[in-house]
């Protein structure tokens, strides 16, 4: 084994991909017997595919063997009325012989390090952020600085079984407008979006690029999605549906794009998910919607209850002058921004 100030730490180029992939089953197979390991394929949807391209740094040691790895998959992003990007910190890692825990001069932290000279910093990127497991959550609050925006993040839940008084979501007297599954996303999503987009004021962009790459071509999990017609040729919204979310019969709703002004749209959507996980024996419906949007207080009012998720929602900012209180009140995420495809 060569020592820790052998390896070179730089940025990624094609050649590494095996290597790179090689080294992630390595590392998260340890102590997991239920460990899928990822394939090439999957590995060059997440960063070759991505409209946005890739943010990797590696370390290779002087064999070639790749050894150290620290990513993030950027994301088009709106901030302020701004448009840029950011990034997801997935997939960081060193090889089992390369670990010092947290001495500044170990491998993980030089190859962390470099990521956030290349990439994580301004003007690269707005910002980094993730869900740290709890190791990482250590490692990233107190050395790399990441801020606890949402720990843990708030979920909206409806559990299907053993519910004999479960009602209906009260969809009220709501215009006319068939609900229908979409086959892919098109102009009548970008045009939905284009709606929705004022009321981001910090967010991924999720136009229709973005959901026929994060969703449509997807090789790691089906998914389904459903727009609300709004009689004229567009829609009012949709949602995108995942069955079985990490393991379980969870049917979870990874987005959830209505406008504010269309609550009602919105209950539609979820009256309809809801029937949808019904009908295909899923036990229980979650979604993500940030608490300070009234669509959180309008969907927990109709049968979803606040509950703690597992995951916990950090940021490093790089762009100047945003304050972590702003950031609460304006984040706009969903289930389809954490990295459980």
């Amino acid at each position: 084994m060569a020592t820790s100030e052998e390896v070179r730490v730089r940025e990624f180029c094609p050649d590494d991909a095996a290597g790179v992939v090689a080294l992630l089953n390595e590392v998260f197979s340890e102590d997991d017997d239920n460990y899928v390991p990822r394939t090439l394929e999957q590995w060059a949807w997440i960063y070759e595919q991505n409209p946005q391209g890739n943010q990797i740094i590696v370390a290779e040691d002087p064999s070639g063997r790749i050894v150290g790895h620290y990513a993030g998959i950027p994301y088009q992003t709106l901030l302020q009325g701004r448009v840029g990007v950011s990034g997801q910190g997935v997939d960081s890692m060193v090889s089992k012989e390369y670990r010092r825990g947290l001495k500044s001069e170990g491998l993980f932290l030089r190859t962390a390090w470099k990521y956030f000279e290349t990439f994580g910093c301004h003007p690269q990127n707005f910002f980094t952020y993730g869900f740290p497991n709890k190791k990482a959550m250590r490692i990233g609050t107190r050395i790399l600085k990441y801020l606890p925006i949402q720990a843990p993040v708030p979920s909206l839940g409806r559990n299907l079984y053993s519910r004999p008084d479960d009602r209906d979501v009260n969809v009220g007297a709501d215009p006319a407008g068939d609900v229908v599954e979409l086959e892919g996303f098109d102009g009548r999503v970008d045009a939905l979006w284009e709606r929705l987009r004022p009321e981001i004021a910090m967010g991924a962009v999720r136009d229709s690029r973005f959901l026929n790459w994060r969703y449509g071509t997807c090789p790691l999990a089906p998914y389904r999605a459903f727009g609300l017609e709004d009689g004229g040729g567009g829609l009012r919204g949709l949602y995108v549906s995942r069955a079985n979310w990490t393991g379980p019969p969870i049917l979870a709703l990874v987005e959830l794009l209505v406008p504010d002004a269309d609550l009602s749209g919105a209950l539609r959507l979820v009256a309809h998910a809801v029937a949808q996980a019904r009908s295909t024996g899923q036990h229980r419906v979650e979604v993500w919607i940030p608490p300070h949007r009234d669509l959180y207080r309008v969907v927990s009012e109709n049968g979803f209850t606040p509950e703690d998720s597992l995951f916990n929602l950090c940021i490093k900012m790089h762009h100047p002058g945003i304050e972590a209180d702003w950031i609460r009140s304006n984040w706009y995420y969903s289930l389809g921004d954490t990295d459980t495809f």
